[in-house]
């Protein structure tokens, strides 16, 4: 491999690395949205794809498609658990809602 081709595979690799990396924090326990304990926190790091990494390389293709569906499920999974928070967000307004009435609850007729 010339000194160009191993520069452009190492930097994909770096890439890859990278993004695995952002998509194990995301990949959290419990975001099947079955109630169970909330441990997402929202990471404030995002990816910035490197500039001149040229085409990618046949070699790591496979690594680049795996990692791609892996991101697709825990984009599945975050979504669900969003569906799930807005239910029970949903649930508990209109809980709170009931204990504050829109008209009076008494009337004082002798005042």
């Amino acid at each position: 491999m010339s000194p160009r081709g191993e520069q452009t595979h190492a930097a994909w690799r770096a890439a890859l690395d990278e993004l695995e990396a952002l998509v194990a924090e995301a990949d959290v326990p419990g975001l099947e949205g079955d109630g169970g304990p909330t441990a997402l926190i929202a990471s404030p790091r995002r990816w910035t794809p490197p500039t001149g990494l040229g085409p990618l390389p046949h070699e790591l293709a496979s690594r680049a498609s795996s990692l791609a569906e892996r991101q697709r499920g825990v984009l599945d999974r975050l979504e669900a658990a969003r569906t799930a928070v807005l239910q029970h967000l949903g649930a508990v307004r209109s809980v709170e809602a009931s204990h504050e009435p829109s008209r009076p609850v008494y009337l004082d007729a002798t005042g």
